[in-house]
């Protein structure tokens, strides 16, 4: 099967007077197109291509045939513009329909997304995929623009995460996440409330409104310091409190226990070890294996400090 067989080759009949040889083509009824006279002894012309076996058939190509004699040799014209193209094309189909196949499936699969690569730490890969899907950065599917802010948001809002940074790399997208040598500290919110009964013997609040001074006497569960605090324009801005207080406390009640240490190691638990400084103590045994305790202490109580 001839590839286009009405495309016209460009041929060359060299010898003396050439235009004799066209008298001999066209007797043979092949149709000539494009003749020029190019030299005193050389023609171009053009003819189908479906006809230039013909034309070799009559006139020899003597590069092929060097055993056969004729008056006239006859040679292809190296093709130009869409001939050339054309015959490019025809020996080399593959490469030519794979650069643009290529270039166009380089482009569409290029805002894809085929995986992901967590660089890092990964203790918190489940919540890094979940991030992304929630933005919709999925395997398989095209990757969104714009949306690495709002996983970076939640993933930094995790425990002791310092950096996180997501991009795309060709077909993957990639999740750089590092943590921080120490965790981040939870910040506990709302107001402070005293955990003692007592005497305030200090009070400082870095953030927060102090509503106690020194020397008032408290009840547990008392309001110690507001989570505000009052502007010049007259008003009020929340914030989270970092206050410290110390609290001078006493304990006296009857403990039932088989010897007087006991009686004070359930009396201490009983109030708490952590912030406590006992400044007196005092155990006296009573009736019915009971003791009568007696401790001054002081507490310390602090709010995200």
């Amino acid at each position: 099967m001839i590839l286009f067989p009405n495309r016209k080759i460009r041929l060359k009949i060299q010898g003396v007077m050439p235009e004799r040889a066209l008298l001999r083509l066209r007797r043979a009824k092949i149709p000539l197109y494009e003749v020029k006279k190019e030299e005193k002894n050389a023609i171009l012309l053009s003819v189908k291509r479906k006809d230039v076996e013909k034309v070799f058939a009559i006139y020899p190509n003597v590069c092929y045939n060097i055993s056969g004699y004729t008056p006239y040799v006859v040679t292809k014209v190296r093709a130009s513009g869409l001939e050339k193209f054309l015959q490019t094309f025809k020996k080399r189909w593959g490469v030519l329909l794979g650069i643009p196949l290529f270039c166009l499936t380089s482009l569409y699969t290029d805002g894809f997304t085929f995986g992901v690569h967590i660089v890092g730490s990964r203790v918190y890969e489940r919540e890094i995929r979940a991030a992304l899907d929630g933005a919709g950065i999925r395997p398989f599917a095209r990757y969104l623009d714009g949306k690495e802010d709002e996983v970076c948001a939640k993933l930094l809002a995790l425990d002791n995460v310092e950096f996180c940074s997501v991009q795309k790399f060709g077909l993957w997208v990639r999740v750089e996440m590092r943590l921080g040598t120490f965790p981040k500290r939870q910040f506990q919110s709302g107001k402070m409330r005293s955990k003692f009964a007592g005497e305030i013997v200090a009070i400082t609040a870095l953030r927060g409104t102090p509503l106690k001074k020194v020397g008032d006497k408290i009840a547990e569960g008392e309001l110690l310091v507001e989570d505000s605090f009052s502007t010049e324009e007259g008003g009020q801005v929340r914030v989270e409190i970092i206050a410290r207080v110390q609290i001078a406390c006493v304990y006296e009640a009857l403990v039932c226990a088989e010897d007087a240490e006991s009686a004070f190691a359930k009396a201490y638990l009983f109030i708490g070890a952590d912030g406590v400084e006992i400044k007196e103590k005092c155990v006296e045994p009573s009736e019915n294996n009971a003791y009568k305790v007696r401790l001054v202490y002081e507490a310390v109580q602090t709010m995200n400090l």
